[in-house]
């Protein structure tokens, strides 16, 4: 995997400007329209054409990069996209929701802190762990959702899991570059309107790219393709 040419590779593309205006565009209402829930709308558009860019991908296209066209099959596959990302990160709410709850009865003494501290504590380690676990898992099942088109994929967990972790330092070379590409995109991010709307446009063709390569390194068994409709 080449971090430096998930950067890159969208420059190969003459019309990589306005795909990424477009991009911004969106991601700049899914952001902000979030609060609403409206946002959804653009975040299944932003992970329909993650889905469209991985399968181009894949297929090895000059320039992968999809054109902003046929809304209706990228909100339907970023659908799909999101739909599994809520059910991926539903066990994240069970620890937050038990922190939050419980913090009004251990006062505001210094008993009560420290108790808060030690759950507090308790509580992150298992979040970033199973966080380390299941991102490469979402991420290879994107990819073979790129390629069968079934929604399905998301949830083989035993299949994802034992192919991830029989490739262990592959994962951790994945994971260290999320890391570090996260890392960049956050300080992006942080910038008022420019940085909310650029990051995500940016985020879609870099974690496609090393979802992609990611998926080539790991995949040991045939899978099957897509099927034409």
């Amino acid at each position: 995997m080449d971090i430096g040419r998930a950067f890159t590779y969208i420059l190969d593309d003459r019309e990589w400007t306005p795909k990424l205006l477009i991009s911004a565009g969106i991601a700049l209402f899914a952001t902000f329209g979030s609060i609403l829930l409206v946002g959804l709308i653009g975040w299944a558009l932003l992970f329909g054409y993650l889905v469209e860019l991985i399968h181009n991908l894949n297929t090895g296209l000059a320039t992968p990069l999809p054109r902003w066209a046929n809304y209706t099959e990228k909100l339907r596959k970023g659908g799909n996209v999101l739909a599994a990302l809520i059910v991926y990160n539903l066990p994240l709410l069970l620890p937050a929701c038990c922190y939050l709850t419980t913090s009004s009865f251990w006062g505001d003494n210094y008993v009560g802190s420290a108790i808060g501290y030690v759950v507090l504590c308790c509580v992150l380690p298992l979040l970033l762990v199973y966080n380390f676990v299941t991102w490469p898992m979402f991420a290879l099942g994107v990819v073979r959702y790129a390629e069968e088109d079934n929604i399905g994929v998301f949830f083989q967990f035993g299949d994802l899991l034992s192919t991830v972790y029989r490739h262990f330092n592959d994962t951790l070379q994945w994971i260290f570059f999320m890391v570090v590409v996260n890392f960049v995109l956050l300080i992006l991010f942080a910038i008022p309107c420019v940085g909310q709307a650029v990051a995500p446009a940016l985020a879609i063709p870099i974690y496609a790219y090393l979802a992609s390569r990611f998926a080539v390194r790991i995949e040991d068994m045939p899978r099957p393709k897509r099927k034409n409709r």
